[in-house]
């Protein structure tokens, strides 16, 4: 996941819960290219597994889920709510 740290931290730094990304932000933030696997949509998966792909458990670390408009080549992150969100006398983190 070392590649994709640089993202996960920008994306932990926002205050919204929606961010947009062009493929070439995403290139900017991680200082490399996305692979040519980055056009599939199964590659934008959230995934917590340790077996899961490093982008994958990357987007679970940060609490966002990508929603990829590939044509576009853009990436909405959507914030993805704390278990404890919601619900009265928790609080979240």
């Amino acid at each position: 996941m070392a590649k994709y740290e640089p993202l996960v931290r920008y994306l932990r730094r926002q205050k919204k819960a929606e961010v947009e990304l062009s493929f070439r932000d995403i290139e900017r933030i991680v200082g490399g290219l996305l692979p040519k696997a980055s056009t599939n949509p199964g590659w934008w998966r959230v995934e917590h597994a340790p077996s899961a792909l490093p982008q994958q458990r990357a987007f679970a670390e940060a609490g966002y889920a990508p929603e990829p408009e590939l044509k576009a080549e853009r990436v909405r992150f959507v914030r993805i709510p704390s278990p404890a969100a919601g619900v009265p006398g928790v609080l979240a983190d």
